[in-house]
Protein backbone atom coordinates (compact mmCIF):
# COMPACT_ATOMS: atom_id res chain seq x y z
CA UNK A 1 0.00 0.00 0.00
CA UNK A 2 0.93 3.78 -0.89
CA UNK A 3 0.16 6.17 1.58
CA UNK A 4 -0.11 10.49 1.29
CA UNK A 5 2.14 12.18 3.94
CA UNK A 6 -1.46 12.99 5.89
CA UNK A 7 -3.58 10.32 5.31
CA UNK A 8 -5.86 9.29 7.48
CA UNK A 9 -7.51 5.77 6.90
CA UNK A 10 -10.84 4.94 8.40
CA UNK A 11 -12.37 1.19 9.28
CA UNK A 12 -15.39 0.36 10.78
CA UNK A 13 -14.82 -2.52 13.84
CA UNK A 14 -16.67 -4.82 15.75
CA UNK A 15 -14.90 -5.67 19.27
CA UNK A 16 -16.59 -8.52 21.81
CA UNK A 17 -16.65 -6.68 25.48
CA UNK A 18 -16.64 -9.49 28.00
CA UNK A 19 -17.84 -6.82 30.73
CA UNK A 20 -21.33 -6.23 29.17
CA UNK A 21 -21.21 -9.63 27.40
CA UNK A 22 -22.24 -7.96 23.78
CA UNK A 23 -20.50 -6.68 20.61
CA UNK A 24 -19.62 -3.17 20.16
CA UNK A 25 -18.93 -1.17 17.00
CA UNK A 26 -15.76 1.07 16.93
CA UNK A 27 -13.97 3.66 14.13
CA UNK A 28 -10.20 2.59 14.12
CA UNK A 29 -8.60 5.25 12.37
CA UNK A 30 -5.07 4.72 11.11
CA UNK A 31 -2.70 7.60 10.53
CA UNK A 32 0.32 6.04 8.00
CA UNK A 33 2.82 9.23 8.77
CA UNK A 34 3.90 8.23 11.92
CA UNK A 35 1.93 4.35 12.41
CA UNK A 36 -0.14 5.78 15.04
CA UNK A 37 -3.95 4.60 15.64
CA UNK A 38 -7.01 6.18 17.33
CA UNK A 39 -10.05 3.66 18.47
CA UNK A 40 -13.49 5.76 18.81
CA UNK A 41 -16.72 3.92 20.41
CA UNK A 42 -19.09 5.50 17.75
CA UNK A 43 -22.50 5.07 20.32
CA UNK A 44 -20.38 6.48 23.46
CA UNK A 45 -18.77 8.97 21.06
CA UNK A 46 -15.34 8.75 22.96
CA UNK A 47 -12.12 7.52 22.61
CA UNK A 48 -11.62 4.02 23.55
CA UNK A 49 -8.15 4.54 22.84
CA UNK A 50 -6.55 8.03 22.24
CA UNK A 51 -4.51 8.41 19.22
CA UNK A 52 -1.29 6.36 20.16
CA UNK A 53 2.00 5.44 18.34
CA UNK A 54 1.02 1.45 17.30
CA UNK A 55 4.63 0.05 15.72
CA UNK A 56 3.18 -3.83 16.03
CA UNK A 57 -0.04 -2.31 13.15
CA UNK A 58 1.58 -3.25 10.41
CA UNK A 59 -0.65 -1.71 6.74
CA UNK A 60 -1.08 -5.64 5.67
CA UNK A 61 -2.93 -5.88 8.80
CA UNK A 62 -5.57 -3.95 7.89
CA UNK A 63 -7.65 -5.49 5.55
CA UNK A 64 -11.89 -5.90 5.83
CA UNK A 65 -12.05 -9.62 7.62
CA UNK A 66 -9.29 -9.56 9.19
CA UNK A 67 -8.37 -9.13 12.95
CA UNK A 68 -5.94 -6.72 14.37
CA UNK A 69 -4.51 -6.41 17.82
CA UNK A 70 -4.34 -3.03 19.04
CA UNK A 71 -2.97 -2.86 23.20
CA UNK A 72 -5.23 -6.37 24.16
CA UNK A 73 -8.07 -5.33 22.52
CA UNK A 74 -8.94 -7.82 19.28
CA UNK A 75 -10.76 -5.42 16.40
CA UNK A 76 -12.91 -7.26 13.64
CA UNK A 77 -12.53 -5.01 10.39
CA UNK A 78 -16.07 -5.85 9.62
CA UNK A 79 -15.67 -2.39 6.24
CA UNK A 80 -13.86 0.69 5.92
CA UNK A 81 -14.82 4.20 5.18
CA UNK A 82 -15.34 4.94 1.18
CA UNK A 83 -12.66 7.11 0.89
CA UNK A 84 -10.13 4.52 2.53
CA UNK A 85 -12.04 1.94 0.23
CA UNK A 86 -11.50 3.28 -3.11
CA UNK A 87 -7.63 4.56 -1.54
CA UNK A 88 -6.66 1.03 -1.11
CA UNK A 89 -8.97 -1.51 -2.14
CA UNK A 90 -10.41 -0.72 -5.65
CA UNK A 91 -8.70 -3.27 -7.27
CA UNK A 92 -9.08 -6.00 -4.16
CA UNK A 93 -10.92 -9.56 -5.33
CA UNK A 94 -11.62 -12.77 -3.92
CA UNK A 95 -11.08 -15.71 -5.89
CA UNK A 96 -11.31 -19.32 -5.39
CA UNK A 97 -8.05 -21.61 -5.86
CA UNK A 98 -8.36 -25.68 -5.68
CA UNK A 99 -4.93 -27.63 -5.32
CA UNK A 100 -5.30 -30.89 -6.87
CA UNK A 101 -4.61 -34.39 -6.04
CA UNK A 102 -0.70 -33.98 -5.54
CA UNK A 103 1.49 -35.49 -3.41
CA UNK A 104 0.87 -34.17 0.11
CA UNK A 105 4.82 -33.06 0.40
CA UNK A 106 4.57 -30.44 -2.36
CA UNK A 107 1.37 -28.92 -0.19
CA UNK A 108 3.90 -26.48 1.57
CA UNK A 109 5.77 -25.64 -1.35
CA UNK A 110 2.69 -24.71 -3.23
CA UNK A 111 1.22 -22.69 -0.54
CA UNK A 112 4.51 -20.98 0.08
CA UNK A 113 4.37 -19.94 -3.74
CA UNK A 114 1.02 -18.82 -3.34
CA UNK A 115 1.52 -16.40 -0.53
CA UNK A 116 4.69 -14.67 -1.98
CA UNK A 117 2.42 -14.10 -4.77
CA UNK A 118 1.00 -11.14 -2.61
CA UNK A 119 -2.42 -13.31 -2.24
CA UNK A 120 -3.92 -13.35 1.43
CA UNK A 121 -5.44 -16.70 2.39
CA UNK A 122 -8.51 -15.85 3.70
CA UNK A 123 -10.22 -19.28 3.87
CA UNK A 124 -8.70 -23.39 3.28
CA UNK A 125 -9.99 -26.29 3.95
CA UNK A 126 -9.13 -30.00 2.69
CA UNK A 127 -11.84 -32.14 1.67
CA UNK A 128 -12.84 -34.72 -1.14
CA UNK A 129 -15.41 -33.44 -4.23
CA UNK A 130 -18.02 -35.57 -5.23
CA UNK A 131 -18.55 -35.44 -9.27
CA UNK A 132 -21.43 -32.70 -9.53
CA UNK A 133 -18.94 -30.21 -8.21
CA UNK A 134 -16.34 -31.10 -10.17
CA UNK A 135 -18.66 -30.72 -13.36
CA UNK A 136 -19.92 -27.52 -11.83
CA UNK A 137 -16.65 -26.21 -11.37
CA UNK A 138 -15.04 -27.19 -14.92
CA UNK A 139 -18.61 -26.30 -17.05
CA UNK A 140 -16.23 -24.41 -19.24
CA UNK A 141 -15.22 -27.43 -20.88
CA UNK A 142 -18.88 -28.91 -21.18
CA UNK A 143 -18.12 -31.48 -24.54
CA UNK A 144 -14.66 -31.64 -24.30
CA UNK A 145 -13.28 -35.26 -24.51
CA UNK A 146 -10.82 -34.70 -21.53
CA UNK A 147 -13.35 -33.79 -18.99
CA UNK A 148 -14.46 -37.26 -17.68
CA UNK A 149 -11.22 -38.08 -17.28
CA UNK A 150 -10.43 -34.75 -15.25
CA UNK A 151 -13.28 -35.16 -13.34
CA UNK A 152 -12.25 -38.53 -12.41
CA UNK A 153 -8.89 -37.24 -11.44
CA UNK A 154 -9.99 -34.29 -9.22
CA UNK A 155 -12.33 -36.63 -6.89
CA UNK A 156 -10.05 -39.19 -6.95
CA UNK A 157 -8.15 -38.16 -3.66
CA UNK A 158 -8.36 -34.79 -1.41
CA UNK A 159 -8.19 -31.14 -2.85
CA UNK A 160 -7.39 -28.31 -0.91
CA UNK A 161 -9.56 -25.68 -1.17
CA UNK A 162 -8.55 -21.87 -1.09
CA UNK A 163 -10.38 -18.64 -0.79
CA UNK A 164 -7.90 -15.90 -1.86
CA UNK A 165 -7.55 -11.88 -1.71
CA UNK A 166 -5.46 -9.59 -3.44
CA UNK A 167 -5.61 -7.08 -6.33
CA UNK A 168 -7.35 -8.27 -9.32
CA UNK A 169 -7.15 -11.83 -7.83
CA UNK A 170 -9.00 -13.47 -10.54
CA UNK A 171 -7.14 -12.86 -13.33
CA UNK A 172 -3.93 -12.19 -11.81
CA UNK A 173 -4.12 -15.83 -9.86
CA UNK A 174 -4.62 -17.37 -13.55
CA UNK A 175 -1.71 -15.35 -14.84
CA UNK A 176 1.30 -16.74 -11.99
CA UNK A 177 -0.87 -20.26 -12.03
CA UNK A 178 0.20 -20.71 -16.09
CA UNK A 179 -1.00 -21.94 -19.00
CA UNK A 180 -2.87 -25.66 -19.13
CA UNK A 181 -0.35 -27.45 -20.02
CA UNK A 182 2.83 -26.97 -17.70
CA UNK A 183 5.12 -27.56 -21.16
CA UNK A 184 3.64 -24.17 -22.57
CA UNK A 185 3.47 -22.80 -18.77
CA UNK A 186 6.09 -19.35 -18.18
CA UNK A 187 9.28 -19.32 -16.26
CA UNK A 188 8.24 -19.43 -13.03
CA UNK A 189 4.11 -19.79 -13.05
CA UNK A 190 3.49 -22.42 -10.38
CA UNK A 191 2.64 -25.07 -13.33
CA UNK A 192 5.89 -24.79 -14.69
CA UNK A 193 7.77 -25.25 -11.11
CA UNK A 194 5.48 -28.52 -10.03
CA UNK A 195 3.51 -29.46 -12.72
CA UNK A 196 3.69 -33.26 -14.67
CA UNK A 197 1.37 -32.63 -17.59
CA UNK A 198 -2.24 -31.43 -18.99
CA UNK A 199 -4.05 -33.49 -16.06
CA UNK A 200 -1.89 -33.00 -13.29
CA UNK A 201 -1.17 -29.38 -13.35
CA UNK A 202 -1.74 -28.78 -9.76
CA UNK A 203 -4.19 -26.28 -9.45
CA UNK A 204 -7.29 -24.51 -10.53
CA UNK A 205 -8.45 -21.35 -10.64
CA UNK A 206 -11.91 -20.21 -11.50
CA UNK A 207 -12.04 -17.71 -14.43
CA UNK A 208 -14.52 -14.55 -13.11
CA UNK A 209 -15.55 -13.09 -10.14
CA UNK A 210 -19.12 -15.01 -10.38
CA UNK A 211 -17.25 -18.54 -10.86
CA UNK A 212 -14.98 -17.93 -8.07
CA UNK A 213 -18.19 -16.50 -5.55
CA UNK A 214 -19.96 -20.09 -6.64
CA UNK A 215 -17.37 -21.83 -6.08
CA UNK A 216 -16.24 -20.43 -2.42
CA UNK A 217 -19.70 -20.99 -1.43
CA UNK A 218 -20.13 -24.66 -2.53
CA UNK A 219 -16.94 -25.67 -1.03
CA UNK A 220 -17.22 -23.66 2.16
CA UNK A 221 -20.33 -23.01 3.01
CA UNK A 222 -23.02 -25.04 4.69
CA UNK A 223 -26.61 -27.03 4.09
CA UNK A 224 -28.82 -27.86 7.09
CA UNK A 225 -26.31 -26.19 9.24
CA UNK A 226 -23.86 -29.40 7.87
CA UNK A 227 -20.36 -28.14 5.76
CA UNK A 228 -21.05 -29.15 1.85
CA UNK A 229 -17.22 -30.53 2.03
CA UNK A 230 -16.94 -32.23 5.01
CA UNK A 231 -13.77 -31.93 7.26
CA UNK A 232 -11.70 -34.94 6.74
CA UNK A 233 -10.49 -35.25 10.35
CA UNK A 234 -10.65 -38.95 11.71
CA UNK A 235 -10.18 -38.04 15.00
CA UNK A 236 -8.21 -41.61 16.20
CA UNK A 237 -4.32 -41.97 16.42
CA UNK A 238 -3.71 -38.06 15.91
CA UNK A 239 -2.43 -35.12 17.36
CA UNK A 240 -3.52 -31.80 17.24
CA UNK A 241 -1.55 -28.85 15.87
CA UNK A 242 -2.61 -25.22 14.87
CA UNK A 243 -0.52 -22.48 12.80
CA UNK A 244 -0.71 -19.17 15.09
CA UNK A 245 -2.41 -16.08 13.49
CA UNK A 246 1.39 -14.42 13.69
CA UNK A 247 2.54 -17.18 11.06
CA UNK A 248 0.04 -16.66 8.93
CA UNK A 249 0.39 -13.33 9.00
CA UNK A 250 4.23 -13.59 8.38
CA UNK A 251 3.20 -16.19 5.45
CA UNK A 252 5.30 -19.24 7.07
CA UNK A 253 2.17 -21.14 6.90
CA UNK A 254 2.99 -23.49 3.60
CA UNK A 255 6.69 -22.97 5.39
CA UNK A 256 5.16 -24.86 8.47
CA UNK A 257 3.11 -27.26 6.18
CA UNK A 258 6.24 -28.23 4.58
CA UNK A 259 8.27 -29.13 7.87
CA UNK A 260 5.47 -31.23 8.66
CA UNK A 261 5.11 -32.93 5.48
CA UNK A 262 8.18 -33.63 4.11
CA UNK A 263 9.24 -35.46 7.52
CA UNK A 264 10.10 -39.18 7.69
CA UNK A 265 7.03 -39.24 10.31
CA UNK A 266 4.27 -37.48 9.87
CA UNK A 267 1.38 -36.73 7.80
CA UNK A 268 -1.46 -34.24 7.49
CA UNK A 269 -4.74 -35.98 7.53
CA UNK A 270 -6.97 -33.29 7.67
CA UNK A 271 -6.80 -29.25 7.63
CA UNK A 272 -9.21 -26.14 7.98
CA UNK A 273 -9.28 -22.23 8.94
CA UNK A 274 -11.08 -20.89 11.81
CA UNK A 275 -11.29 -18.19 13.26
CA UNK A 276 -11.72 -18.45 17.73
CA UNK A 277 -12.94 -15.98 19.88
CA UNK A 278 -11.33 -15.15 23.13
CA UNK A 279 -13.89 -17.26 25.45
CA UNK A 280 -12.94 -20.26 22.70
CA UNK A 281 -9.53 -19.64 22.81
CA UNK A 282 -9.48 -19.56 26.57
CA UNK A 283 -11.58 -22.68 26.63
CA UNK A 284 -8.89 -24.35 24.28
CA UNK A 285 -6.37 -23.32 26.60
CA UNK A 286 -7.94 -24.34 29.81
CA UNK A 287 -5.45 -26.40 30.98
CA UNK A 288 -3.09 -23.70 31.43
CA UNK A 289 -4.91 -21.75 33.48
CA UNK A 290 -3.21 -20.96 36.55
CA UNK A 291 -0.41 -23.23 35.91
CA UNK A 292 1.08 -20.97 33.08
CA UNK A 293 1.77 -17.06 33.42
CA UNK A 294 1.11 -16.23 30.23
CA UNK A 295 -2.02 -17.75 29.90
CA UNK A 296 -3.97 -14.59 29.33
CA UNK A 297 -1.69 -13.37 26.70
CA UNK A 298 -1.90 -17.23 24.78
CA UNK A 299 -5.65 -16.58 24.69
CA UNK A 300 -5.37 -13.23 22.70
CA UNK A 301 -2.70 -14.40 20.67
CA UNK A 302 -4.84 -17.35 19.60
CA UNK A 303 -7.79 -15.34 18.88
CA UNK A 304 -6.15 -12.16 16.61
CA UNK A 305 -6.29 -13.60 13.57
CA UNK A 306 -7.41 -16.78 11.96
CA UNK A 307 -5.40 -20.22 12.61
CA UNK A 308 -5.22 -22.81 10.76
CA UNK A 309 -6.08 -26.66 12.73
CA UNK A 310 -4.15 -29.22 11.70
CA UNK A 311 -4.94 -33.31 12.04
CA UNK A 312 -1.28 -34.96 12.71
CA UNK A 313 -0.67 -39.08 12.11
CA UNK A 314 2.43 -40.94 12.21
CA UNK A 315 2.82 -42.61 9.50
CA UNK A 316 4.08 -45.31 11.90
CA UNK A 317 1.17 -46.33 13.87
CA UNK A 318 2.94 -47.79 16.75
CA UNK A 319 4.47 -44.36 18.10
CA UNK A 320 3.34 -42.08 20.05
CA UNK A 321 2.21 -39.36 17.99
CA UNK A 322 1.67 -36.70 20.49
CA UNK A 323 5.22 -37.36 22.10
CA UNK A 324 6.82 -37.41 18.56
CA UNK A 325 5.23 -34.32 17.19
CA UNK A 326 5.99 -32.20 20.18
CA UNK A 327 9.63 -33.39 19.54
CA UNK A 328 9.20 -31.64 16.11
CA UNK A 329 7.50 -28.42 17.06
CA UNK A 330 10.27 -28.13 19.96
CA UNK A 331 9.69 -26.49 23.71
CA UNK A 332 7.35 -23.30 23.93
CA UNK A 333 10.67 -20.62 23.75
CA UNK A 334 11.72 -20.53 20.39
CA UNK A 335 15.21 -18.90 21.98
CA UNK A 336 15.69 -22.18 23.78
CA UNK A 337 14.59 -23.97 20.50
CA UNK A 338 17.11 -22.53 18.88
CA UNK A 339 19.66 -23.41 20.68
CA UNK A 340 19.01 -26.44 21.55
CA UNK A 341 16.64 -27.68 18.46
CA UNK A 342 17.54 -25.53 15.63
CA UNK A 343 15.39 -27.15 13.10
CA UNK A 344 12.30 -27.51 15.17
CA UNK A 345 9.29 -25.61 14.27
CA UNK A 346 9.44 -23.02 16.77
CA UNK A 347 13.14 -22.10 16.25
CA UNK A 348 12.50 -21.71 12.61
CA UNK A 349 9.23 -19.91 12.68
CA UNK A 350 8.77 -18.86 16.22
CA UNK A 351 9.43 -15.47 18.05
CA UNK A 352 8.60 -15.35 21.60
CA UNK A 353 7.12 -17.86 24.07
CA UNK A 354 3.54 -16.11 23.12
CA UNK A 355 4.39 -15.74 19.48
CA UNK A 356 5.53 -19.34 18.72
CA UNK A 357 4.27 -20.05 15.69
CA UNK A 358 2.07 -23.34 16.81
CA UNK A 359 0.24 -24.58 19.34
CA UNK A 360 0.84 -28.74 20.12
CA UNK A 361 -0.84 -30.78 21.76
CA UNK A 362 1.16 -31.17 25.18
CA UNK A 363 -0.59 -34.36 27.15
CA UNK A 364 -0.28 -38.09 24.83
CA UNK A 365 -4.26 -38.78 26.00
CA UNK A 366 -5.41 -34.92 24.62
CA UNK A 367 -4.43 -35.32 20.88
CA UNK A 368 -7.62 -36.77 19.79
CA UNK A 369 -9.83 -34.36 21.85
CA UNK A 370 -8.26 -31.37 20.71
CA UNK A 371 -8.62 -32.31 17.35
CA UNK A 372 -12.66 -32.59 17.90
CA UNK A 373 -12.27 -28.93 19.36
CA UNK A 374 -11.70 -27.66 16.07
CA UNK A 375 -13.13 -30.33 13.71
CA UNK A 376 -16.36 -31.02 16.03
CA UNK A 377 -17.16 -28.07 17.95
CA UNK A 378 -15.99 -25.17 16.37
CA UNK A 379 -17.07 -26.81 12.91
CA UNK A 380 -20.98 -27.01 14.72
CA UNK A 381 -20.96 -23.76 15.58
CA UNK A 382 -19.52 -22.15 12.06
CA UNK A 383 -16.84 -20.35 13.10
Amino acid sequence: MVYDYFDKYTFLCEMYDDGIDAIVELVLNFFPYDNSCQVINTKKGSNLLRRIHAPFLKPNMLQVGNIVNVFSKLLFIKDCAPVTMRTLFTHSETTFAMIKPVSPSEHGKILTFITRKGFRIVNMKNGRINKDFAKDLYSRLSGNSMLPIIIDYVTSDDVIGLELVGPHAVTEWRRVLGATDPAEAAPGTLRKLYGENMLKNVAHGTNTTREAKKAIEAFFGEENGKPKISFRATFKNCTCCVIKPHAIIDGNVGNIIEHISTSDKFYVSALAMFSLTIPDAKEFYEIYEGIIPAYEAMCIQLAEGKCLALEVKCKDPNLNVVCEFRKLCGPRDPNLCRQLYPESIRALYGKTPIHNAVHCTDLPEDGEMEVQYFFKLLANTSR
